[in-house]
Order: C-alpha cells, then sequence, then structure tokens
C-alpha cells in the first residue's frame, strides 16, 4: 500500500489556501479602504491563482456600470461569479469580465436576462 506525504496530506485537509494581491494604483488611490475580494474555489495551484487574482484586481478598478443582457441557455448558477462574457455587442467582442448580480432563466424559450457589472476601464 502506498503511504502519502504527511504534509501533502496536512495540505489536502486544510480549510482552503489564502493568496493576497494588491493593485498598486488601488492602493495608492483608496488605501485601507480599497475594495477586499475574497472567493472560495478549487483553484489548486498558485499560478492560476495569481491569474485569478489579476482579473478580479483589474475588475474592481472602475468606474462600474450595470447591464443587462438577454443571452440563451441558463445563467442562474453563475450568480455572484466573475466571469468574462464575450458577446459581439456593447464592447464585449473581446470578452470583459464581469461581476453576475443576477440572472432570470427562461425554460420556455431558452432564454436569460442576465445582469451583471462591468468596469468601463
Amino acid at each position: 500500500m502506498a503511504s502519502v506525504d504527511p504534509i501533502f496530506a496536512q495540505w489536502l485537509q486544510e480549510e482552503g489556501l489564502w493568496l493576497v494581491a494588491e493593485d498598486a494604483a488601488g492602493v495608492a488611490r483608496w488605501g485601507a479602504d480599497g475594495v477586499k475580494s475574497e472567493r472560495m474555489t478549487c483553484i489548486a495551484l498558485r499560478a492560476d491563482a495569481d491569474v485569478e487574482a489579476a482579473r478580479q484586481l483589474l475588475f474592481m478598478r472602475g468606474p462600474l456600470v450595470i447591464d443587462d443582457h438577454v443571452l440563451a441557455g441558463e445563467w442562474r448558477q453563475y450568480r455572484g461569479q466573475v466571469i468574462t462574457l464575450t458577446i459581439d455587442k456593447l464592447g464585449y467582442d473581446a470578452g470583459v469580465a464581469v461581476w453576475v448580480l443576477g440572472a432570470e432563466d427562461n425554460k420556455a424559450t431558452g432564454l436569460s436576462t442576465v445582469t451583471v457589472l462591468r468596469s468601463l476601464v
């Protein structure tokens, strides 16, 4: 029977691994009052966590705007998450990081009204 390295076993039993990332421009502008984002995910690798942290920091710079979209499929499961939305209107062509504020799925039509918060920067 193979044994598990005790350090690795302890790491696996942790509630979560933490990464703290700061945006120099945000700290200079807002100081201690800056936005803090915390999210538990299944990200396992440090490099992937760094990429996600950078994406969230870029999103939080502002100014922010709320957009509504009618999109195909069901979107309710994305509420409260930051996702990359790519559609062919309103400057979303190259993909924009958005925070999904709400989604009303209409199973009869297969369409959802999705409300998102996005940065204009």
